[in-house]
């Protein structure tokens, strides 16, 4: 009996077994890569790394930034600073990587991680993309419906108000548009591709922008 209560005492001090935390763990990220067919245009070249980067220029991995169509996003990818690679050069990433000019994706980015010569240089490089896939375009403007009761996808464009927007839709019911002279002619819109360059920019830029109409940067991280 006396052993029992000795045994008693000593179980009343010892502490209940905790039960193993849980530990949240973080989201993968996606591992970023570009698919061998789709077209890229190179905006920059960091041939000895990024200057913020603190190693030795010998040390650093040298860098391009391109963009990609049609899908309209924004990598780093590692370069051969031997090679003969070249800024605005544009073709598809397989044949970067056959012809030793471009190697594995770093990472995806965004607008604000552009050097000065890819910002410079953006706008006209997608102006110029956007009249190769004038039909998709044109689609978008043929087609595009509400995204809410109260917002049209069309006012997402810079520059298109209410105005601009029900003169599209009234010229549109009456004949769809068939290129963008054809909406330049019949609406108040003059740069159609100017308008969508500048829309993808934003989206590129990422801050505010809930709803994505041409880029796929949200989508793919």
């Amino acid at each position: 009996m006396v052993g029992m209560e000795r045994n008693r005492d000593r179980d009343r001090y010892r502490r209940p077994p905790q039960r193993p935390r849980y530990q949240r763990r973080e989201p993968r990220k996606k591992k970023q890569f570009i698919k061998k067919f789709r077209e890229l245009v190179i905006l920059d070249l960091l041939l000895h790394g990024h200057p913020e980067e603190d190693k030795p220029s010998w040390s650093k991995t040298p860098i391009a930034q391109v963009l990609t169509f049609p899908d309209f996003v924004l990598y780093e990818v590692k370069c051969n600073r031997d090679s003969d690679i070249k800024i605005q050069e544009k073709g598809l990433y397989e044949a970067f990587q056959q012809q030793n000019k471009l190697r594995e994706v770093l990472k995806k980015i965004n607008y604000q991680d552009l050097t000065n010569t890819s910002k410079a240089l953006i706008q006209s490089i997608l102006e110029k993309e956007i009249l190769n896939y004038e039909e998709e375009f044109i689609n978008f403007f043929n087609n595009s419906t509400s995204i809410t009761p109260r917002m049209h996808a069309l006012k997402l464009l810079p520059g298109i108000g209410q105005k601009h927007m029900w003169d599209i839709l009234e010229n549109r019911n009456r004949q769809k548009f068939t290129t963008f002279q054809d909406i330049s002619d019949r609406t108040s819109l003059s740069h159609p591709a100017k308008q969508l360059a500048l829309r993808i920019i934003k989206e590129l830029q990422r801050e505010g922008i809930k709803y994505y109409l041409f880029s796929k940067t949200q989508k793919y991280e």
